[in-house]
């Protein structure tokens, strides 16, 4: 899972039971609400938050009402005036309204961005060249190459023709070939391992021809576009193709994590096992139904959790915190990590092995 450094500065902030964090998620998609509908939506999470800071209560207010740029579609806040923090960003995917309010920012959520939609690649292919796009959670991020005109047939008939359109084939071939290589080093160098082909299905079925093994193997599918398509509209179509391919992908890893517990493979499921694993620095992927919750407790000094106390004293010691969902801190630990996150709505085999699962990597 790459994780910016911007998003790793909320994932690994922390303050104190006594100065929560106030995180918000609202969904400020244009297609489904205008301004007014969000800041009203906005009001109404803002007043469930009863233990928030009313300084931060007021900093996100006026940040919608005069500070947020108006683009994207989802927009997330985390704030905490006592601590001098906050943080803010907009994204180009959907997010649904939610209001909490810890010691840290919420960020189950924002790691189901990230596995759905982080860094993926877009390469816009013609009959002469191919543009290589990255995007990430929606927002273009570098762009290499270019497209060419339609080849033209020669007028001429017989002999002439005939070889005008091989040396025109040849051409358009042999720029095709220098994209593929192109885009060999173009996603090695940026760490992508998705694809998307956009094009005319006969240019893409060309290009994708001209592609190393490595780079077929994360196609996960492709879109129709003509030549003179805008970079946002490749990033509009490609963000379904995105959806439909994670929603796969995260189906196909709940199934192999629940065949390699039963088969006594490197996995460990229920949260017990899998919170140990994550805090050992043994797992490797971690896949959780959404809407598992279970409280905790935290040994402030050396930040190790357990799901249950020893000894009720320690509590109030003040070395031990209450935490209200564990799973919540099992995603963090694993997104500051870099391993894997899948959030599932639903999955039969991974409820029956305690809603919580992962792959280690011993």
């Amino acid at each position: 899972m790459f994780i910016d450094s911007e998003i790793r500065q909320a994932i690994e902030f922390e303050s104190d039971s006594e100065h929560p964090v106030l995180s918000v998620y609202l969904n400020v998609d244009p297609h489904r609400r205008s301004a007014e509908k969000y800041k009203l939506a906005l009001r109404n999470l803002l007043g469930k938050a009863k233990d928030a800071d009313p300084q931060d209560v007021q900093r996100m207010q006026n940040y919608v009402e005069m500070g947020y740029n108006w683009q994207g579609r989802g927009l997330v806040m985390f704030a905490c005036a006592a601590k001098d923090f906050w943080w803010a960003r907009s994204f180009m995917v959907p997010v649904t309204d939610s209001v909490f309010t810890n010691f840290r920012p919420y960020v189950r959520q924002l790691a189901r961005l990230i596995d759905t939609y982080e860094r993926y690649g877009v390469i816009h292919v013609d009959s002469e060249g191919a543009r290589l796009y990255i995007f990430n959670m929606g927002i273009l991020e570098a762009v290499e190459g270019y497209l060419g005109e339609e080849v033209k047939l020669h007028k001429a008939g017989g002999w002439a023709q005939a070889r005008y359109q091989r040396h025109e084939s040849g051409v358009a071939r042999g720029n095709l070939q220098d994209a593929a290589e192109i885009a060999e080093e173009f996603y090695r160098k940026l760490d992508t391992r998705r694809l998307i082909l956009a094009g005319t299905e006969r240019n893409v079925a060309r290009f994708q021809a001209l592609l190393s093994h490595r780079l077929r193997s994360m196609v996960i599918g492709q879109l129709s576009a003509n030549a003179n398509a805008s970079p946002s509209t490749i990033s509009e179509k490609a963000l379904d193709v995105i959806r439909t391919a994670a929603d796969a992908e995260a189906k196909a890893m709940a199934e192999t994590v629940a065949t390699t517990v039963h088969k006594g493979g490197n996995a460990v499921a229920g949260l017990p096992d899998t919170l140990t694993a994550v805090q050992d620095g043994r797992a490797k992927h971690v896949v959780v139904l959404s809407g598992f919750v279970q409280p905790a407790y935290r040994f402030v000094d050396s930040g190790y959790i357990v799901l249950e106390l020893s000894d009720e004293v320690e509590l109030g010691s003040g070395r031990v915190q209450e935490l209200p969902d564990a799973v919540e801190s099992v995603l963090r630990r694993a997104m500051a990590q870099g391993i894997g996150v899948t959030i599932l709505d639903e999955d039969k085999e991974l409820e029956k092995l305690g809603k919580i699962a992962a792959l280690t990597r011993y």
